[in-house]
């Protein structure tokens, strides 16, 4: 299992000033890179795969829209090492409006929990210097966090796991990514 799975706090790093796609860097705390992301441009169905490279060569997860252009998506995300479907994640697009709300479900489409914006989405897209906070809703497991920090030249988000925490470490990747790409594009 790639290393990345197995930690219980990373920094995701959005590229600065990327206009279009994205460009994402999986951290440890000493900022080295673990696993990177780039995201293309003008993409009509949306099509993220997390590398465990800077070359692109070692494909760990893959996220993919099931519908072009749809405001309340549903989200795909695959293991490429094992080709297995990991789980999916579904955007509350209403309630996004206010604060970002995802839906968790697993391989059968049944909802187990949420990744949850604690900061008030519509106030930060209008004012983009307001760090934003989520976590993850798990019922009888609190705890996953992700913080964006507070610097208005690199977008760093610290990604907190509670040692021993059940859910998949593959999903909370895949879901912090994806979180990560829908944000650049908002805000």
């Amino acid at each position: 299992m790639h290393p990345l799975f197995e930690m219980d706090n990373y920094i995701i790093q959005t590229k600065f000033l990327k206009i279009f796609g994205g460009t994402f860097w999986f951290k440890d705390l000493n900022d080295n890179i673990i696993a990177y992301s780039k995201q293309k441009a003008f993409k009509l169905k949306e099509d993220i795969v997390l590398y465990g490279d800077v070359a692109c060569t070692l494909p760990l997860l893959q996220i993919k829209a099931r519908n072009v252009m749809d405001l309340a998506a549903t989200y795909d995300i695959f293991d490429l090492s094992t080709n297995e479907h990991i789980g999916s994640v579904k955007r509350k697009f209403l309630k996004s409006l206010v604060k970002d709300s995802w839906k968790l479900l697993d391989v059968n489409g049944n909802q187990y929990g949420e990744l949850i914006e604690d900061s008030i989405a519509i106030l930060r897209r209008f004012i983009p210097f307001i760090p934003a906070k989520f976590h993850f809703e798990i019922p009888g497991h609190e705890g996953i966090t992700i913080h964006q920090q507070l610097n208005p030249i690199i977008k760093k988000s610290l990604l907190t796991v509670p040692p021993g925490h059940p859910m998949d470490r593959r999903m909370i990747a895949a879901v912090a990514l994806l979180n990560s790409a829908i944000e650049g594009r908002q805000g």
